[in-house]
């Protein structure tokens, strides 16, 4: 039996003692994964369930460790080796991330994006939404994970789902996340990661299953640094600064984050750079990964610093320290800034 592979491999849900490998292939085959701390692998996991779909779970791995790898099903190997690195215990302090999205449909711009992502090597993604334009178009998805393989192959990703994903089941059938998929959280290093469903499907009105799965797990999380993530933005000079989303995210979810001592909330859905500072969170929309650019068209009163560019945000966490820096697609960067633990701007 011939079998091609269509997708991936591509990196998940990754834990400093496990990971998930995906891969989609053309007919239902078996699935195998060779891993190892060198390129000699050493220990294989193996399904035989007939998949087209093939998601494996490598577990018992050490914290915050590379490893190669390389999956095969139908006996044959597929797509190019790979790397990953666990995820950081608590008791390593430094890392490093990259944020950015709305790629959508901008190729040439995502491409750019991307590679600069690979050359900086982070141990994670973090993408704000919005990865395609129309989230019920098979085609899209592909183009997606097509322009994305150097990357995902050797880093994970953590998504949120935007609003031109539409809730649609080809999200779901792709991403592998806990929880329910649509909100999530997860620590690296010692900094708890909040991933939120705010795309203009979802509700997030006190009393809502979000909400108070929300405010249980911020209030549960004793690490040193909090990061909230999802696609519409609080604050914002783009289109989207205004309207009755913009007044509820305000009402309903601002006062978690000020009672629970959260230091970073990164957005997308505006096609643009900017930082916001309110009550001593800092805000950031990274909206730049390829979708066409909006100009700044509302007044925002907490806004610091915003550009309407392509780019990625860097962050590198150093214990008591977090840095952030934008970096367009030619590598010149911009807009740098370093947070304390008691999230203090040092401002450039």
């Amino acid at each position: 039996m011939s079998v091609t592979l269509t997708r991936g491999p591509y990196l998940q849900w990754v834990t400093t003692n496990s990971i998930i490998v995906v891969w989609d292939t053309d007919v239902a085959a078996d699935s195998r994964v060779e891993y190892g701390l060198t390129p000699e692998y050493g220990v294989i996991t193996t399904d035989p369930t007939l998949a087209t779909h093939h998601a494996m779970t490598l577990t018992n791995l050490l914290p915050y460790t590379f490893y190669h790898y390389r999956v095969s099903s139908g006996g044959a190997t597929l797509g190019q080796a790979g790397t990953f690195r666990t995820a950081a215990p608590p008791m390593q302090p430094d890392f490093s991330f990259v944020v950015y999205g709305d790629t959508r449909t901008g190729i040439a711009d995502h491409q750019s994006v991307v590679g600069l992502i690979v050359a900086l090597a982070p141990d994670f993604v973090i993408h704000t939404g919005d990865m395609v334009n129309k989230g019920g178009d098979v085609a899209e998805w592909d183009t997606f994970f097509s322009v994305e393989q150097d990357l995902l192959r050797s880093i994970p990703q953590f998504p949120v789902i935007g609003n031109h994903e539409q809730e649609h089941g080809n999200y779901f059938d792709a991403f592998h996340l806990p929880n329910n998929e649509r909100w999530y959280s997860f620590d690296y290093g010692q900094v708890h990661f909040v991933m939120l469903q705010v795309d203009g499907f979802a509700d997030y009105a006190p009393g809502t299953p979000q909400y108070e799965w929300l405010e249980n797990d911020l209030a549960s999380s004793n690490q040193k640094w909090k990061i909230v993530t999802f696609h519409q933005p609080v604050y914002s000079s783009g289109e989207y600064g205004r309207g009755p989303h913009v007044k509820a995210l305000q009402n309903y979810l601002v006062p978690l984050f000020e009672r629970h001592n959260v230091s970073m909330v990164f957005s997308g859905h505006d096609h643009l750079y900017e930082r916001s500072v309110a009550n001593e969170i800092t805000y950031i929309i990274s909206g730049g990964g390829g979708a066409p650019l909006y100009d700044q068209g509302n007044d925002n009163l907490y806004s610091v610093y915003f550009d309407s560019i392509v780019h990625l945000v860097y962050v590198t966490v150093e214990g008591d320290r977090l840095s952030c820096v934008g970096i367009k697609p030619d590598g010149t960067t911009f807009d740098p800034f370093t947070l304390t633990r008691t999230a203090a701007n040092s401002q450039p």
